[in-house]
């Protein structure tokens, strides 16, 4: 019953809530964000599998190097083996440089080049003597130490994961 009294608590109905707002359709500002983050996961992609298939060439000279050491760990394979650690960072190199720059290059040059394209240089006096041993002995090459072997590969690792390749701009403009 109702009171004739207007502030009384008898006069007072449940509060009747608003239908839910549905998520669909969405409003426009929706589609614009989701074109954005689409478009941004789009070029993120597309950039990934770029620089991964640009870099496969590193990913098979890194597998190479680990054959190699690998295979130095048998007397019968060590020297053919060391000597193939200049030519794969040549090949590498051929790969990721103009041939007009890295082909010619042999000995101090070779070194500075191989150090140029690091952040840090990675052949020291050391590993690049032994280089060039490896390179330009033909005799056996039982009378290399074992530590210069190690630096020479831990050089050869580092420049192989770490060298900056050049540019495509580069290339083009050199060519």
């Amino acid at each position: 019953m109702k009171s004739p009294d207007p502030a009384s608590l008898q006069n007072l109905n449940d509060i009747v809530l608003p239908a839910t707002v549905n998520w669909w359709p969405l409003a426009v500002g929706w589609y614009f964000l989701i074109g954005i983050l689409f478009i941004l996961f789009t070029w993120f992609v597309y950039h990934s599998l770029r620089r991964w298939y640009e870099n496969r060439y590193r990913r098979v000279a890194l597998g190479e190097l680990q054959l190699l050491e690998k295979n130095m760990q048998k007397e019968a394979l060590r020297d053919s083996s060391l000597r193939q650690i200049p030519v794969l960072l040549k090949r590498t190199a051929l790969c990721a440089y103009p041939r007009n720059q890295v082909a010619s290059l042999a000995g101090k040059d070779w070194h500075q080049f191989l150090n140029s394209k690091l952040k840090s240089s990675a052949f020291t006096k050391s590993a690049a003597t032994t280089l060039d041993t490896i390179s330009y002995s033909s005799d056996k090459l039982s009378g290399i130490d074992g530590r210069a072997v190690a630096a020479l590969l831990n050089a050869s690792r580092h420049w192989l994961k770490h060298h900056q390749p050049a540019s495509l701009k580069q290339d083009s403009r050199e060519s």
